[in-house]
């Protein structure tokens, strides 16, 4: 798994913003692909377009992440995140 992986299934996550940054270590590319999946999940279809990441990249050993939302849709991102940080292993 890649990060052009991850970006073209789930472009519409990445139609904004630089992506998923060079930084961010290959054995989290799948915890990335689990974020975007819970993502999907999360956003209906219908606020899809309002959503995008701004920026996925480690910073001080987790997943530092940007992104523009729909307002009623930010605590439930950030929970997303959150677990998906709790699932690293540095190193």
């Amino acid at each position: 798994m890649t990060t052009n992986d991850i970006e073209s299934r789930y472009a519409w996550q990445f139609h904004g913003g630089r992506g998923i940054d060079n930084c961010v270590p290959p054995q989290w590319l799948p915890i990335v692909a689990e974020l975007c999946k819970a993502i999907e999940e999360a956003i209906p279809a219908a606020d899809r377009s309002a959503f995008y990441w701004l920026d996925i990249k480690e910073k001080r050993g987790t997943i530092a992440v940007d992104y523009v939302a729909p307002t009623d849709m930010t605590d439930t991102i950030d929970t997303l995140v959150e677990a998906a940080c709790a699932k690293l292993v540095i190193g």
